[in-house]
């Protein structure tokens, strides 16, 4: 058996990230696994990423020891460039022309009063492909309007259909729109790249936040477009499983998450919870009855799983074919058993930060190979990117490191 490592899908790739915290960085976080070569520009003038907590204790500040950027960024290469300045916008463009893929998510018209436009940076290098994220997209009538994860969400519908029955929209917490954006933006490049090596030609895309948000709610979308339905929140019910929810468990603030499909389901949950009563209530019989009644149905059942632990929950249905697992905090999520076993919980070393872990690629490939590597250093690869790849000679690096363009 060959112990030779898998070759990297887009090994030779080569990516401009101009991204600005979270969406876009979450983007070339997955190309730089997948093997692309990515260079973060990025300044000491106005640091984003960096300046983000948690921060290794002691280190508070220190912008090598940020925890957000050491896992949005890892895998990628760091090259400190002063935007502001003419020469560092000069730097910027001739980057893009030796790039295969330009992405950014600052408000809308900036790269363009920068000189760094598609009209512009696509003249220079017609095979780029240049993915640019905006709340609301860089057309049509809100292409000007701001907005972080919250007005994403309100925007795009998601919060009008979540929320408990009879209570009001609810923002999805975190920011979820953000890394499901950077994958729909992820998904746009390979396909773009696909498109490229049939045609050689490269191309823009318009990639608007609050749209991806919108294919998480597609049946509320057809209802209302098709039958002009309002959307009824449903809290964490299902309306065609029961019974389907979030229960609490022995110990406080511990959850566990169960879904009943069908009357085999049933059977084998009212068996392993020790409630074979529960099969001779009329309430219960079949789907229909237990949707009718679900009210007493998530009584039923969270009158069982106060007494059990989350693991004795979910051993127990998933012992029996019930689908159940444990609602993890954060600090949960890299001891988890099958999160581990899968492989999805890697393990870094950073010279200033130190060992830590992170959630790596949700997929795996039997043929193609992934590599974790640790986050830069603030400008580590400045020079490497200035002489190596646009090669400009060391007496101009040292003028332009003298004029403070490469702070």
């Amino acid at each position: 058996m060959s112990t030779a490592p898998l070759p990297l899908p887009l090994d030779g790739v080569r990516v401009l990230d101009l991204g600005q915290f979270i969406a876009m960085p979450f983007c070339a976080l997955w190309l730089a696994w997948l093997g692309a070569e990515v260079i973060v520009v990025e300044s000491r003038r106005r640091m984003t990423s960096r300046t983000a907590p948690p921060f290794v204790p002691g280190m508070e500040g220190n912008p090598d020891a940020s925890g957000y950027f050491n896992q949005i960024c890892s895998s990628k290469k760091s090259c400190t460039l002063d935007m502001t300045t003419a020469a560092g916008r000069d730097v910027v463009r001739r980057l893009a022309g030796k790039v295969d893929v330009m992405i950014d998510n600052y408000s809308t018209g900036v790269l363009e009063k920068l000189g760094l436009g598609y009209d512009m940076v696509g003249k220079l290098n017609p095979a780029l492909i240049m993915v640019s994220c905006g709340a609301f997209g860089r057309s049509g009538p809100m292409k000007n309007a701001r907005g972080l994860h919250s007005a994403v969400n309100l925007f795009s519908g998601v919060a009008d259909v979540t929320g408990y029955v009879d209570g009001e929209p609810r923002i999805l917490g975190g920011v979820l729109p953000d890394p499901l954006s950077g994958t729909y933006g992820m998904f746009a490049i390979m396909a773009a790249l696909h498109h490229r090596s049939r045609t050689g030609q490269g191309q823009f895309v318009d990639l608007a936040m609050y749209e991806s948000m919108m294919t998480l709610i597609p049946e509320a979308v057809i209802d209302l477009t098709l039958n002009d339905a309002d959307p009824q929140r449903a809290g964490n019910r299902d309306r065609q499983k029961a019974p389907h929810g979030i229960y609490p468990c022995r110990e406080t603030d511990t959850w566990v998450a169960i879904s009943v499909e069908d009357s085999r389901d049933w059977n084998a949950f009212c068996q392993a919870a020790g409630h074979v009563e529960w099969l001779g209530d009329a309430r219960f019989g079949d789907v229909e009855s237990r949707l009718a009644h679900v009210a007493a149905l998530d009584a039923a059942v969270e009158s069982w799983t106060r007494q059990v632990s989350v693991g004795e929950a979910v051993d127990k249905l998933q012992a029996v074919g019930v689908a159940a697992g444990p609602v993890l905090r954060c600090d949960e999520l890299l001891d988890d058993a099958q999160l581990q076993a899968n492989g999805s919980v890697v393990s870094i070393d950073h010279p200033t930060a130190g060992p830590h872990r992170q959630l790596g690629l949700p997929w795996r490939m039997d043929s193609l190979g992934v590599e974790y590597r640790r986050a830069p250093l603030l400008g580590e690869h400045t020079h490497e990117i200035l002489t190596g790849l646009l090669g400009i000679d060391e007496a101009e690096y040292a003028r332009l490191e003298a004029d403070g363009v490469l702070s």
